[in-house]
């Protein structure tokens, strides 16, 4: 998904808003079409336990790499 950057000076609060608002809706619909895309964010209650080394790496690599 392409959003164009608006140049801000040439912009309205209002416009901004929009613009804004619209992004979002969109984004928000392109993920709900596409679950399956979405980044699964590891969890482990607070001090219960702690993940290995390798998942920063597994997790992270994707998330900034690809």
């Amino acid at each position: 998904m392409y959003f164009p950057r608006a140049q801000r000076g040439l912009e309205t609060w209002e416009e901004l808003r929009d613009r804004l608002v619209a992004e979002t809706s969109a984004f928000l619909t392109e993920a709900l079409r596409h679950p399956e895309l979405a980044v699964r964010i590891p969890m482990i209650p607070a001090e219960s336990a702690r993940f290995p080394p390798s998942l920063t790496t597994a997790f992270w690599d994707p998330v900034l790499f690809d």
